[in-house]
């Protein structure tokens, strides 16, 4: 599928002809570089290089030295959300980056290198202004492209990603490496500003010049999703399923989103059989924050549907206390604490949840700052519902809804929490509670419109509370 990815890869006068000059004399770490890149943008392995790891492997040995190099694997490090400033190792890579960069590196590896330090450090708002500013000047530089994208979408800036797309893609031409694949991004740029025609549009762009680009698909998910497309939603899923399967990086992403659209048709056991043969199996194969997400979001929703969905799936998402002091951001850090409660390990819990509030008081990182005002309440209020004290619950994060965007995210992985604060408010035994309901249910759907899991809400709050 991605075998396209080993032709004509880029030696150094490659990179320098087209106008990203590389400080690195060796043609074989240039070459692996974009093959990186490549990949990477993808989300697929290419099998004639060895796969993504395997060219990691061979970026590094090529010349360990290599500025660009090591500046994208600090940049990968932590917008893959697996690494912070707090890590001793990481924090050490950083640092002597910095210092070498300076000495070694040309202008533009410079500003790159300050870009993935500053996100590394937790300034990550600094760091997707620096990559945002290098497009100006590099509009075809894929690495910046790429890192602009993901530091977009983990700040909740839908617009930010939106534009950093949309002010390059018509700069570059089709047969530039990777081309196709800015459509797919600016379409999920368009759809979380709710521009759902003009989403579809580049989407299908994207799939008519690459059929295997699962970000598209995924892209095409969600405006799907968002127009109350659920059956269309479900058939695009499977008719597509042997092209987008094989980006082994999203592929459980893009199942979680099939299992979504059986959710809205109260399909539990198709959503669970997904649950059982994709997601579980695949995180705990690549242990990836982004399939942690994915696999304790989907059994949390399915509770709120009153499926049970029983303990030993909560206990196939294995080896999760060692992620407790992470912390890159709170998005993964709620979704975390879910699926640890629901494992009841409460021990692990508690020292995850503390670990949160200690972490909340570190000034020096947006995250901790968003962590202490919006993540920790909505962390509170979770493991509120979690343990049936929905009158709390509802107090915790009524007040905060407008503000989660903040945390990172899609539309449709924050409708998570919606879901759980309606659900809040219709189990209340507070009168004023209650009342809150037909406000967030029309909030909800004016967002996802023509929802059926919507209506089942509606549906409910009425038989609780008659008029």
């Amino acid at each position: 599928m991605a075998e396209w990815c080993a032709d004509h890869l880029r030696n150094c006068e490659g990179w320098k002809s087209a106008g990203l000059e590389l400080s690195t004399t060796s043609d074989e770490n240039a070459k692996w570089l974009d093959a990186c890149i490549r990949q990477l943008v993808s989300w697929s392995d290419c099998t004639s290089l060895g796969g993504f790891h395997t060219s990691i492997e061979k970026l590094v040995a090529s010349d360990p030295e290599a500025i660009m190099a090591r500046t994208f694997l600090v940049g990968l490090s932590g917008l893959g959300t697996e690494a912070a400033a707090r890590n001793v190792e990481f924090a050490k890579k950083m640092d002597q980056l910095e210092i070498d960069a300076e000495k070694y590196g040309n202008a533009r590896e410079k500003r790159h290198a300050k870009a993935a330090i500053l996100w590394g450090r937790g300034k990550h708002h600094e760091a997707a202004i620096e990559w945002d500013k290098l497009l100006d000047d590099y509009p075809t530089d894929l690495i910046a492209v790429k890192f602009s994208h993901d530091a977009h979408f983990f700040n909740g800036n839908q617009i930010g990603k939106k534009n950093a797309i949309e002010k390059v893609i018509h700069k570059w031409n089709a047969d530039l490496p990777c081309y196709s694949y800015l459509h797919g991004m600016y379409a999920f740029g368009l759809e979380e500003c709710g521009i759902y025609d003009d989403a579809e549009t580049q989407a299908d762009r994207a799939l008519q010049l690459n059929r295997f680009d699962c970000w598209a698909s995924h892209a095409k998910a969600h405006v799907l999703e968002m127009n109350g497309r659920h059956k269309e939603g479900k058939e695009f899923m499977y008719k597509t399923e042997d092209d987008w399967r094989q980006g082994w990086m999203l592929a459980s992403h893009n199942y979680w989103h099939t299992a979504l659209f059986h959710i809205e048709y109260a399909e539990y056991e198709s959503a669970l059989g997904i649950f059982d043969r994709e997601i579980a199996n695949r995180f705990n194969k690549t242990n990836s924050l982004l399939d942690m997400v994915d696999a304790s979001s989907l059994l949390w929703r399915l509770e709120l549907e009153g499926v049970n969905v029983g303990r030993d799936r909560w206990r196939k998402i294995e080896h999760l206390s060692k992620f407790i002091d992470n912390h890159s951001i709170v998005f993964n850090d709620v979704h975390l604490g879910l699926a640890i409660y629901r494992q009841e390990d409460l021990e692990t819990e508690k020292k995850l949840r503390n670990s949160l509030e200690k972490y909340s008081s570190l000034l020096s990182e947006d995250n901790a700052q968003i962590s202490k005002t919006i993540g920790m309440p909505l962390y509170d209020g979770m493991l509120d519902f979690a343990r049936c004290d929905y009158d709390t619950a509802a107090e915790t994060m009524y007040p905060i809804r407008d503000k989660v965007v903040q945390i990172g995210g899609s539309h449709a992985q924050r409708d998570l929490f919606v879901q759980t604060l309606i659900q809040s408010c219709i189990l209340s035994k507070d009168p004023k509670n209650w009342a809150l309901t037909p406000e967030l249910l029309v909030e909800r759907e004016t967002l996802k419109h023509d929802s059926l899991l919507g209506q089942r809400l509606a549906d409910k709050f009425r038989a609780l509370h008659p008029l």
